[in-house]
C-alpha cells in the first residue's frame, strides 16, 4: 500500500498540516524586515539552508523518538544519552525558548483580537482584555485535544491561505526587477535567526509520532512536506515583498510596518488592513495551538514523576499559560529582544546539536545490543 493510499487512516493530511501550521507564525510578518538588507538571492539561500537543517535535525529527532515503547518526549530522549543534567538543560532551554515565543504570539494577537472586538463592538477594548482572549481561546482547545486542535488547525490554515493569497495578487503587479537584483551576502546571516523560528516545528515530532501510530513513512512525509510548504510560502512572500522595496530606502526597512505600508500603498484600500490582520492573526493562531500542545506534552514528559495522575495535569497547563502572559502584561519588550536570540542560538542547541549527540549514543546503544530500558534503569 502507497503512503498517498493511508491518507484517511494515518492522518497525512491532518499530520502534514500541523508541521506546516507550527512553522508559519508570528515571525513570517517580520521576516521581510530582516531579509530586506541581504536581498532576495542571499535571503533565499539561508532559507533554504534552514529548511534543510531543520528538516534534517527532526528527521533526527523522529528517529530517537522511535527507539522507545513508550510515549516520550525530549526530557527523557535526552536523559537516556546525556544523563539527569541533560534532562535539566533541555528543560531550561526548552522553556526560554518557547515562553519567549508565547510572548511574542500573546503581544501580537492581544493587538490584533483587541482592534477586531473593538470594532465588533464599537467600544474600545483594551490589549490586556486580547491577551485573555486569546489565552483562553488556546488553552481551551489545547485541553480538548489533539483531534479537536488539528480539525480547528486545518479551518484556521484555510482562511491563512486565502489572506495570504489576497495579499500576494495584491503584490505581485508592483514587484519590480531591479529591486529583486539587490543583493549584499554579508547581511545574510542575519536573517538566520528568525528562519529558525519560521521553520521551528521539530518540538512537535515526538507527539506527531504518537497521533500517527509510528507510521515511519507517513511520519517522515509529514516532516518533509510539512516543512518544504513553508518554504514556498516564505520564498514567494519574499519575493513579492522584496520586490516592492527599493533597497536604497533604508529608513523605510527598519519600520516594522514594513508589509502594511507597502501592500496599502500600492493597493490603494484601506480594506487591505482586514486582509493583513486576518493574516496575522491566522498565522499565530495556527502556530500557537500546535506548539501549545507539545509544550504541554513536554512538560508531562519532563515532570511525569510529579504530575503522573491525571487530576494533577491541569497543573500543567497554568506553567504553559501564565508565565508568558504575566510577562507579556508587564515586561514584553524584554522577551521580545530575547526572541532573536532564542531563534539562534537556543533553536540550534535544542533541535540541532542535542538530538544529534542523542543519536550518535542512541546508536551506538544498539549496536552493541543494548535496550534503551536496560539503560535508563
Amino acid at each position: 500500500m502507497s503512503i498517498f493510499n493511508q491518507i484517511k487512516t494515518n492522518g497525512l493530511i491532518g499530520g502534514t498540516l500541523l508541521v506546516t501550521g507550527c512553522c508559519i507564525g508570528v515571525a513570517m510578518i517580520g521576516l521581510p524586515v530582516m531579509s530586506a538588507l541581504a536581498g532576495f538571492l542571499p535571503s533565499s539561500v539561508a532559507m533554504l539552508l534552514c529548511y534543510l537543517f531543520t528538516t534534517a535535525t527532526g528527521l533526527l529527532l523522529l528517529e530517537a523518538t522511535l527507539w522507545f515503547d513508550g510515549k516520550v518526549n525530549l526530557p527523557s530522549i535526552v536523559e537516556f544519552a546525556l544523563g539527569k543534567w541533560g534532562k535539566v538543560l533541555t528543560l531550561a532551554l526548552f522553556l526560554l525558548l518557547f515562553y519567549c515565543i508565547f510572548v511574542a504570539y500573546l503581544d501580537g494577537a492581544g493587538l490584533l483580537i483587541a482592534d477586531i472586538l473593538s470594532a465588533l463592538f464599537h467600544y474600545p477594548v483594551s490589549r490586556e482584555i486580547g491577551i485573555f482572549v486569546c489565552v483562553s481561546f488556546v488553552a481551551v482547545i489545547t485541553y480538548a485535544g489533539t483531534k479537536i486542535l488539528i480539525g480547528l488547525n486545518r479551518v484556521l490554515l484555510f482562511g491563512l491561505v486565502i489572506s495570504y493569497l489576497t495579499l500576494v495578487s495584491v503584490g505581485i503587479p508592483s514587484v519590480r526587477e531591479e529591486n529583486i537584483a539587490y543583493m549584499d551576502w554579508t547581511s545574510a546571516l542575519a536573517t538566520i535567526p528568525i528562519l529558525f523560528i519560521c521553520f521551528g516545528y521539530q518540538n512537535i515530532v515526538p507527539s506527531l509520532t504518537y497521533y500517527l501510530k509510528k507510521n515511519v513513512p507517513v511520519i517522515r512525509f509529514a516532516i518533509i512536506v510539512g516543512n518544504l510548504i513553508p518554504f514556498f510560502i516564505y520564498l514567494l512572500w519574499n519575493f513579492v515583498i522584496l520586490g516592492m522595496l527599493h533597497s536604497d530606502n533604508a529608513t523605510f526597512i527598519k519600520e516594522a510596518n514594513i508589509v502594511s505600508d507597502l501592500l496599502q500603498n500600492v493597493s490603494h484600500s484601506a480594506s487591505i488592513l482586514f486582509f493583513i490582520k486576518s493574516f496575522s492573526l491566522f498565522a499565530i493562531l495556527t502556530s500557537f495551538l500546535p506548539n501549545a500542545m507539545s509544550f504541554v506534552d513536554f512538560l508531562k514528559d519532563g515532570f511525569k514523576k510529579y504530575f503522573h495522575q491525571e487530576e494533577k495535569a491541569w497543573i500543567l497547563y497554568g506553567f504553559v499559560f501564565i508565565p508568558p502572559v504575566i510577562c507579556t502584561l508587564f515586561y514584553p519588550h524584554l522577551f521580545l529582544q530575547a526572541l532573536g536570540f532564542a531563534g539562534g542560538f537556543i533553536d540550534v542547541l535544542l533541535f540541532g546539536v542535542l538530538p544529534a549527540t542523542v543519536i550518535l549514543i542512541g546508536r551506538n546503544v544498539k549496536k552493541n545490543g543494548r535496550s534503551l530500558s536496560d539503560d535508563r534503569r
